[in-house]
C-alpha cells in the first residue's frame, strides 16, 4: 500500500533538520555540559551559588555539585520540605557507564537490513557507527516502511525516562519521525489517559476529571463490574 499521507521529505531536507535536533539535544541545558563554567550560565543568574546550581529534576528542584565538568553532587533545593530520595540518584543517572553515548547498529541488520534475523535481538553483537550512517540508516528506514506500508505502520513511542528533559529519547524520536511524515502517536498521561478511555464504557462518565457516577448507584445497576484488573 502506497503512503498517500505522509509528508514528502527529501533526505537533504530531513537531514538537515534532524541535525538540528541532535545539536539541540547535544547542546540543550543539561549536566554534562563540558566546563562548570558552561552550567553555570546555563541557568538563570544567581542561580549559581556556593550551594550548588539550582536546577529542576523529574524528582524536584535540587542544588547540583559541577566540579571539573562532572556531576557529583545533588541535594533537595532548601525551600522542599518533602524531598525525594531519589535524588541523590541522580548523578549516577547521569554518568552511568551503561548509558549508549554513540549510535550502535546490531550486526545481522547492517548486512541485511530489514530482512535481519529478528530471532537474534537481545543476543546479537551491535557495532558503533557515525552519526552520518546512523541518519543515512534511519531515514532509509522511513523511506521504506512509509512507501510500502504507510503512517500507520509507524509508531510513535517510547519509555517516559524522566520527563522535563528537552533531550530526552521519547521526545527526539517523535520530533524525528514528524519531520519526515506522519505515524501513530499516543495521548494522555501514563495513567489518567487509560481510565479516560476505559470508564466512559464501563460506569458512563470519566471519572478522573468529571463528576463521578456514585458506587452506590453502580452498585445497585451494574451485574458485574472488573475496575482493578482493568486499569491495572
Amino acid at each position: 500500500m502506497k503512503n498517500k499521507d505522509s509528508l514528502h521529505v527529501s533526505r537533504r531536507r530531513f537531514l538537515a533538520q534532524l541535525g538540528g535536533l541532535t545539536v539541540a539535544g547535544m547542546l540543550g541545558p543539561s549536566l554534562l555540559t563540558p566546563r562548570s563554567a558552561r552550567a553555570a550560565d546555563a541557568v538563570a543568574p544567581g542561580a549559581a551559588t556556593k550551594e550548588g546550581i539550582l536546577t529542576g529534576s523529574h524528582w524536584g528542584a535540587i542544588r547540583a555539585t559541577v566540579v571539573d565538568g562532572r556531576f557529583v553532587a545533588a541535594k533537595p533545593f532548601e525551600q522542599d520540605k518533602y524531598p525525594s530520595k531519589m535524588i541523590a540518584g541522580l548523578p549516577d543517572h547521569v554518568h552511568n557507564a551503561a548509558r549508549i553515548r554513540y549510535p550502535m547498529v546490531r550486526v545481522d541488520w547492517m548486512r541485511k537490513g530489514h530482512q535481519s534475523d529478528t530471532s537474534q535481538r537481545g543476543d546479537n553483537r551491535f557495532v558503533r557507527v557515525s552519526w552520518d550512517e546512523a541518519l543515512d540508516l534511519f531515514y532509509q528506514e522511513l523511506e521504506r516502511v512509509q512507501k510500502t506500508y504507510g503512517p500507520s505502520a509507524l509508531l510513535t513511542a517510547s519509555g517516559w525516562q524522566s520527563t522535563g528533559m528537552f533531550h530526552n529519547a521519547s521526545g527526539m524520536l517523535a520530533r524525528a519521525i514528524a519531520l519526515h511524515g506522519n505515524s501513530i502517536s499516543t495521548g494522555g498521561t501514563i495513567r489518567p489517559a487509560r481510565r479516560r478511555l476505559i470508564l466512559p464504557r464501563v460506569v458512563g462518565s470519566m471519572e478522573v476529571y468529571e463528576q463521578q457516577t456514585s458506587w452506590p448507584l453502580v452498585y445497585r445497576t451494574v451485574k458485574r463490574l472488573c475496575y482493578g484488573v482493568l486499569i491495572w
